[in-house]
């Protein structure tokens, strides 16, 4: 019999990407500012992943020299998209950083053009009333902030219009000569090339091409608390404490949520074992504990548990996954897989990245696999 002549129903886009977290759509956005066809799907709601919730804290204290160069330039990108947005999308209170050799800390931080200087205790209490003051020093980085991180994302989604595609998860990549076709359940597209950043889905698609990506995930819980009395009006820093290891954390942060007057305090897992960021009831009991102690301005009695997915790449020199400052680019064909963790702050740095290596630059440097 003759081959048909019938057109396949494939649709046409430039570029796909799969995955529509805060990565995701700051390429999608970058792209279609530069009038570049590109369609961008997610499995749920845009930014409903790794991505979800209020906020998340904007600083460029990174031991990684590569990482301090890609949050300046993050900074600058943010800046770029504020003018843009016509509105506010990082509250540039500083954060409070408490580590165990403070004075050496203070003098690399400060040697890297770092705005750094410690804090009395009477100031502590000034830029953050929640929390009593820390018997140790505390050092303040006086340009980080805390990211308005659901504004973000709805102003970044609605900049995409018919581009974005919310539950279209993408159940297959097929490589083809001159093209890669994306299947979902009711359409199949047709890409000229795809970035998958999904986030802990992204191993899953490569996986299935037959690429590993070494990317590990862990879930750790962090709780959400009202702000006592007239504290909830006031501006607030963030902060890190590296040096407290209770329960065997990596460290204790706690940043104002910026929506419902809450304040969010979490303990990052260890979780060298694999097991998943440790039993959630033991978390919420450990939090509490240490929120009880420590953060007099909250709420205790009444709090919103908001489970979250940290994801990181495993190297073996990185000791513990999640002290890993590592991103990754894995490149098949037409298909390049991005990995990494911690990647809000980064967001309009790696657009720009992520853009101009779909477009036909070289995978950069800092994100080719050693």
């Amino acid at each position: 019999m003759p081959a048909s002549t019938a057109r396949l129903p494939f649709e046409d886009t430039e570029i796909a990407i799969v995955g529509a977290g805060i990565v995701g759509l700051s390429v999608a956005h970058t792209l279609t500012r530069l009038g570049i066809s590109v369609r961008c799907f997610d499995a749920g709601a845009a930014g409903g992943a790794q991505s979800a919730g209020g906020s998340r804290i904007m600083r460029a204290a990174y031991n990684d020299p590569r990482m301090l160069w890609l949050a300046r330039k993050a900074s600058t990108g943010w800046a770029r998209w504020e003018e843009e947005a016509g509105h506010s999308l990082i509250e540039r209170t500083g954060s409070f950083l408490i580590v165990e050799q403070a004075e050496a800390e203070l003098k690399r931080l400060a040697g890297l053009d770092l705005k750094v200087r410690f804090v009395s205790p009477a100031e502590q209490e000034e830029l953050l009333p929640v929390h009593r003051p820390w018997a140790k020093s505390v050092i303040l980085e006086e340009e980080a902030g805390t990211i308005r991180a659901r504004d973000s994302i709805e102003w970044l989604a609605g900049t995409l219009g018919d581009a974005l595609h919310e539950h279209t998860p993408v159940l297959g990549l097929t490589q083809r000569s001159g093209h890669v076709l994306v299947s979902t359940r009711s359409a199949i597209y047709r890409a000229r090339r795809v970035l998958v950043a999904a986030g802990m889905q992204t191993p899953v698609l490569s996986g299935a091409m037959g690429v590993k990506v070494p990317q590990v995930y862990s879930v750790h819980q962090r709780l959400l608390f009202p702000i006592t009395g007239d504290l909830a009006a006031r501006p607030m820093v963030s902060f890190r404490d590296k040096s407290d290891h209770r329960h065997g954390v990596l460290y204790t942060y706690g940043l104002p949520a910026l929506h419902d007057g809450l304040f969010a305090v979490g303990l990052e897992p260890s979780d060298t074992d694999r097991s998943g960021g440790g039993h959630p009831d033991q978390v919420i009991e450990h939090t509490l504990a240490l929120a009880a102690q420590t953060l007099p301005g909250l709420d205790t009695s009444r709090f919103t548990i908001e489970s979250c997915v940290s994801t990181s790449l495993e190297h073996p020199d990185d000791g513990a996954p999640w002290e890993s400052e590592r991103l990754e680019v894995v490149r098949r064909g037409a298909v390049d897989f991005f990995a990494g963790g911690h990647l809000f702050k980064f967001a309009p740095a790696l657009g720009e990245m992520l853009a101009g290596m779909v477009l036909g630059e070289e995978v950069p440097a800092m994100l080719r696999p050693e």
